[in-house]
């Protein structure tokens, strides 16, 4: 995860607890797994799946049993199940604490009750930032809602996917700039599509408002 200063950290979503908490779970539902499959899922590289091995190994959270010359299975040990229950539960009280202070930002730049239903709100950004706005605005009861962006197409969330050029930008009441990196560059990109300045926002160019709340961005 990288603060809003830029640095990272590794006991984000994304980080190195998430990255053992997925090598757990891809070896508890499925024993018999290369290494490389491992990565493809996880979505990491090989030799991190190597080290990470290697590493639960030593710990006693896996047991690694050779089938072959080449082929091995691996399976969670006692330790390595409590392991995986204890990642779990940090993850979703890590998910739950960004959730709140996504919730507390959005209340703070949007009147939320002042949304009725034909009112549609874009966010500008198919990422964990942008998915976690959507599920706030989703709580608070917005019923249309779209995603904006240029670097992916297909389905976010089970919703369609727009390009900047294919918004319906004269309908939306709000555009939420949902990048991590870059705000000023996507608002500007807005802009130029003919967005109204002040109907764009972003959580991570409110400085005052991410003291406040102590946000972090999500990688």
């Amino acid at each position: 995860m990288a603060r809003a200063n830029g640095k990272n950290d590794d006991d984000g979503l994304e980080g190195a607890a998430f990255r053992e908490l997925r090598l757990l779970e891809e070896v508890d539902a499925t024993a018999d797994l290369s290494q490389r499959t491992i990565a493809g899922n996880v979505g990491i590289a090989l030799g991190v799946v190597n080290v990470l091995v290697k590493s639960m190994v030593k710990l006693g959270y896996i047991r690694a049993t050779r089938l072959s010359w080449k082929r091995w299975a691996y399976f969670l040990t006692p330790a390595g199940v409590s392991r995986k229950v204890q990642l779990t539960a940090n993850y979703v009280d890590r998910f739950m604490d960004h959730y709140r202070r996504v919730r507390a930002l959005v209340s703070e730049i949007i009147d939320l009750d002042s949304i009725e239903s034909h009112h549609v709100v874009a966010i500008y950004g198919a990422t964990d930032l942008g998915e976690l706005i959507y599920l706030v605005l989703k709580d608070a009861g917005v019923e249309r809602i779209e995603f904006l962006d240029d670097s992916r197409t297909g389905l976010f969330l089970g919703m369609p996917i727009h390009s900047l050029k294919s918004a319906n930008k004269a309908q939306y009441m709000k555009v939420m700039v949902a990048y991590p990196n870059d705000v000023i560059e996507h608002r500007e990109r807005l802009i130029a599509i003919g967005v109204p300045e002040q109907k764009i926002s972003s959580l991570l160019d409110q400085p005052e408002l991410i003291e406040s709340h102590q946000v972090q961005e999500i990688e």
